[in-house]
């Protein structure tokens, strides 16, 4: 069952994702990280590990804390 925190980054990763005009296999290319695990991501089923935040976080080009921002 997903938590409430990861429903919320699950969102959060799609609407930084969204914004660049980026998909899913794009953001999975640009990180290395699979094309499901993300989708697994933004839709709360699953929850990251910190090494894949710290991925994502980069792949993005922000820090982890506004990875973590307002959710």
């Amino acid at each position: 069952m997903a938590t409430d925190v990861c429903i919320r980054l699950g969102r959060r990763i799609r609407a930084l994702r969204q914004r660049r005009g980026w998909t899913q296999t794009y953001l999975a290319v640009h990180t290395g990280l699979g094309r499901a695990f993300i989708s697994d991501l933004e839709n709360g089923k699953k929850e990251p590990c910190l090494r894949s935040l710290e991925i994502l976080a980069a792949g993005f080009e922000i820090s982890l804390s506004q990875l973590f921002a307002r959710l």
